[in-house]
């Protein structure tokens, strides 16, 4: 058997990675995915996805039409029985009926590629071989996609984040930004994690400092594999030995370098000394920079979560999350940061209010879930 044609268990290798590999390749061909009675293909020319098939039913063109209410059913069905009789495709039959123009349909068909790629992302079962083929399609037919952004929007939905976390490797991995970005992350937008990671790759940053940021793990880790597989930050070299220092018979007198100007320049100095394992002069650079720019958000995200390390309560604390949370009500994670920090000072019924309103903007909050039954379980008891 050639090794094109081996037959990989999707229970054991990721499609994400599988992808990647292809593309790195610029290979051409098919990647024919089963599972079960299910059978999908992705087609690649010279590396790129170039289109998608698949035996379910709900993934083919006039399907999707017909959930987008771009069709009607009785038009679906003539549009049907007219490309039976004449052998026209049946988007083609589309258009020749004046049910779409040539713009909807090629809008439509990317979108039905885009939902059959982003499917077979998901699949934790099954099996995967490569088919290569010279032209495995029709240049005509060839269609246009952003492999970057779906192989970030792959790794969101993702069900398993410990095979993910597995593919990540080992955690003095270097990673950083890729500038510029190949795709514009915030048309997506990014999630709380995703920019947590983006700035800490600003430079070099090991993935063990990634994965130890004041995000859920769990999210952070989805973050990174996905902008990893996206090709929004990438593998760094390794950092250089400091030369060593000539001696000097006298100790040269040196001045403290200046505060950081812009809340920019004043959150990358923070984090730095985050990475560094210096909390307490990162939380002096935060508090010093707010002074001067009392709007920027991100400066007083990264120090609200940063105070809410500490033990105990502290009215300051709550209060530049409160801050936060006026501007941006919706942020699920910075909530659930706050209720964490209310269950860790002992406030159970504050943080049972904080949990809701988490799962009232974001009902699969896994994490919420599990903090809110403990809480309201542990109330139950104490009630009785």
């Amino acid at each position: 058997m050639e090794p094109d044609a081996a037959v990989l268990d999707l229970a054991h290798v990721l499609v994400g990675e599988e992808i990647r590999k292809v593309r790195a390749e610029g290979w051409s061909g098919v990647l024919a995915l089963s599972q079960g009675q299910v059978a999908k293909g992705l087609y690649f020319v010279e590396g790129e996805i170039a289109f998608a098939a698949s035996t379910v039913e709900e993934d083919r063109l006039g399907a999707g039409l017909f959930r987008a209410g771009k069709i009607t059913e009785s038009q679906f069905r003539a549009a049907m029985r007219e490309s039976e009789s004449s052998g026209w495709p049946l988007g083609h039959t589309f258009v020749e009926m004046g049910l779409l123009t040539e713009e909807t349909l090629a809008a439509a068909v990317a979108t039905q590629v885009e939902r059959i790629v982003l499917s077979v992302l998901r699949w934790t079962t099954g099996s995967l071989r490569r088919e290569p083929m010279e032209r495995p399609l029709p240049a005509e037919l060839v269609v246009a996609l952003d492999a970057h952004r779906l192989l970030l929007l792959g790794a969101r939905q993702f069900p398993d984040v410990s095979r993910l976390e597995r593919a990540l490797g080992p955690e003095d991995r270097r990673l950083r930004r890729v500038s510029p970005l190949p795709f514009d992350c915030e048309a997506l937008p990014p999630s709380p994690a995703e920019r947590a990671v983006l700035a800490s790759c600003a430079r070099s940053c090991p993935l063990a400092s990634l994965l130890a940021l004041p995000q859920p793990r769990s999210e952070l880790v989805r973050a990174t594999y996905g902008l990893l597989a996206g090709g929004a930050i990438e593998d760094a070299p390794a950092p250089r030995a400091a030369a060593p220092l000539a001696p000097s018979p006298v100790a040269e007198l040196t001045t403290p370098p200046p505060p950081p100007q812009t809340a920019e320049e004043a959150e990358r100095e923070a984090r730095g000394f985050l990475e560094r394992g210096q909390r307490q002069r990162a939380i002096d650079i935060l508090n010093e920079a707010l002074d001067r720019h009392p709007e920027a958000t991100g400066l007083r995200r990264i120090l609200a979560l940063n105070l809410s390390r500490e033990s105990g309560f502290q009215p300051e604390v709550e209060k530049q999350f409160l801050l936060l949370l006026e501007r941006e009500p919706r942020d699920a994670e910075l909530r659930y940061a706050l209720a964490s920090y209310y269950r860790r000072a002992g406030m159970a019924a504050r943080a049972i209010l904080q949990l809701r309103l988490v799962l009232s903007v974001d009902s699969g909050h896994a994490a919420a879930w599990r903090d809110l039954g403990e809480l309201e379980a542990g109330e139950t008891r104490r009630g009785r």
